[in-house]
């Protein structure tokens, strides 16, 4: 008798998004809160957020639009990840005034293109966020704009976090802000069921 293990190759695989550059709208911005990070045994505290993009030529099994998302801190730094994706998105760069306080949730709706990279993991991951070309067209929005607010939740307001997905919401709940809270959810706690020139300047 043998009882053999095998990696089941890509049959097990959820559909994920091709490689390539691709025709993308933003549709989600979930505000994670302050997460707890440790690096080679240093801990720190940053204030994260989740983009997340549908592109519409990206079908999965059910013939709709597949997304793909990105990890941020929350920071304009000149450096940082979210400032340099921003600025290459609207095509320019921040003014010192912007860079003091930014409202990530113009994004919300927001069109661009996005070069998906194969990551280390051999997973699709976004490089780059680009803006569309002045002629290019992008089919109608098929999931609709969310934008979770962790200041919204604490001053009550949950309808929007349970829209999210469970492992998401399980994330925020480890939040420095709600960290030894007891929250009461609510009945409908059920979270979603998807995965998780200047006068053109689109943000």
């Amino acid at each position: 008798m043998t009882i053999i293990a095998a990696s089941g190759g890509d049959a097990s695989k959820y559909p994920s998004v091709s490689v390539g550059v691709h025709k993308a709208r933003c549709v989600r911005i979930i505000d994670l809160g302050t997460q707890k990070n440790e690096y080679q045994g240093q801990i720190s505290w940053k204030r994260q957020v989740l983009i997340i993009w549908e592109v519409p030529e990206e079908l999965d099994g059910k013939n709709e639009p597949m997304t793909i998302s990105k990890w941020y801190t929350l920071s304009l730094h000149d450096k940082s990840t979210l400032g340099g994706d921003l600025t290459s998105w609207r095509g320019r760069a921040f003014t010192e005034t912007e860079k003091q306080g930014f409202d990530i949730t113009k994004l919300s709706g927001v069109t661009c293109n996005l070069n998906v990279v194969e990551g280390k993991t051999g997973k699709p991951k976004i490089s780059s966020v680009m803006p569309l070309g002045k002629n290019d067209v992008i089919a109608e929005q098929f999931h609709p704009n969310l934008v979770f607010s962790l200041d919204d939740f604490q001053n009550g307001k949950k309808e929007t976090f349970n829209q999210i997905s469970e492992g998401i919401r399980n994330i925020i709940l480890k939040s420095k802000e709600l960290e030894g809270m007891n929250q009461d959810l609510g009945d409908e706690n059920n979270g979603s069921d998807m995965k998780v020139g200047e006068s053109e300047v689109p943000f």
